[in-house]
């Protein structure tokens, strides 16, 4: 994994105007005239000095602290070291030893504090940039308790930025619609990327989004089901009665189903018509036998015609490339390459916030500045 982005850092003479924690208040006054010592752990810095002030609003004294301190022990360039280290793959313990041979020491535990609260204000931020009318959604498997669970992720098309992030515990519409409507809504989106998964075509005719199912995905599938209708046609089975057709004509129709995709010719459609009026007679295996290669061909033919505009919607808009894959690397890049380092996760929550955090600084790179998380 490859990360690129800006730490806090302490400017010890540097001191922004004091907002009053207690009520937010911005007119304030000296409380003293001395200065105060405060130590920090940080890499550069061992002590900055602090004010003292007073809110001229609730009358309460707090301490001023320059800019990358605050009130806590680490300062902000410490703790965005520790959530980068753990970013890029090091554990809780491993980022406490690297830094402790940099010669600060902190807990394994503290860096877990530390990722857990930047995972919080990173949701809390929300969206980074402007989003476009098109949508990408996928759904990897992660463990939680050594239970395996499924993570709904939603993102911009154009430009990868995680929108939607939803615990889910199986692949159904129901659980899918809420975190999808949500995204939708707010983004004003009028297209959904995804797989070829039903439910989705269920959501996105709930929701009346336009529907682009992911070419790269039809392609595969349908390679790897035409290769094995091939390898059972070599087991000879008998010809339906009634039916005209030979092996050797299947064979032929399930290469020209494969050019159909791979290509997707303008007149498609109507080569999908000729193929579904040729097996419709096919007849459906009693229960419990297994599926005829004749059969099957005529399922695949007749899921490819009623799919046909979903998987084609690029050709009639100009925003679209046919795939998902802008979402496939949101996935792939900061959330699955993070957790091939992991045994799991212990708590929902932090699965959230880790791949939220993860997602916003690896998107942004090269100018994402950690210091948001602080601000």
């Amino acid at each position: 994994m490859r990360i690129q982005d800006q730490l806090p850092a302490i400017q010890p003479e540097a001191y922004t105007a004091p907002r009053c924690p207690y009520c937010g208040g911005e007119h304030v006054k000296a409380h003293g005239r001395a200065a105060y010592r405060k130590v920090v752990r940080d890499v550069h810095h061992a002590e900055v000095q602090s004010w003292r002030v007073k809110c001229m609003r609730c009358c309460r004294t707090f301490r001023h602290y320059p800019v990358g301190v605050s009130q806590a022990a680490q300062s902000q360039a410490l703790q965005g070291m520790s959530v980068l280290l753990y970013d890029l793959g090091l554990s809780y313990g491993a980022v406490s030893d690297f830094l402790g041979g940099l010669g600060v020491f902190i807990s394994k535990t503290t860096v877990y504090r530390n990722v857990q609260a930047a995972g919080i204000a990173s949701r809390q931020q929300g969206r980074l940039t402007e989003t476009g009318p098109v949508i990408g959604a996928d759904g990897p498997y992660l463990k939680l308790k050594g239970v395996k669970l499924g993570l709904q992720v939603v993102g911009d098309d154009a430009s990868g930025e995680l929108l939607g992030l939803e615990l889910v515990s199986s692949e159904n519409a129901d659980e899918m619609l809420d975190i999808l409507r949500e995204v939708a809504q707010e983004v004003g989106a009028e297209v959904l990327v995804s797989d070829d998964l039903d439910a989705y075509k269920e959501v996105t005719d709930e929701l009346g989004l336009d529907h682009q199912i992911c070419r790269k995905h039809v392609k595969d599938n349908v390679d790897a089901l035409g290769n094995e209708l091939l390898n059972q046609l070599q087991g000879a089975e008998a010809v339906p009665a009634g039916v005209d057709l030979s092996p050797e004509i299947l064979a032929m129709d399930l290469a020209l189903i494969q050019w159909l995709v791979w290509t997707r010719p303008p007149d498609a459609q109507v080569h999908l018509k000729r193929l579904y009026q040729r097996y419709q007679m096919m007849p459906r295996p009693p229960t419990g036998h297994k599926h005829s290669v004749w059969y099957r061909t005529r399922q695949l033919i007749t899921r490819l015609w009623n799919k046909w505009l979903r998987l084609t919607l690029d050709q009639r808009r100009d925003d679209l490339d046919g795939t998902n894959n802008a979402c496939e690397r949101l996935i792939g890049w900061w959330i699955k390459e993070r957790y091939r380092t992991m045994r799991g996760y212990k708590r929902g929550t932090s699965i959230l916030n880790v791949v939220t955090l993860t997602a916003q600084m690896g998107v942004h790179s090269g100018h994402y500045d950690m210091g948001i998380l602080y601000a």
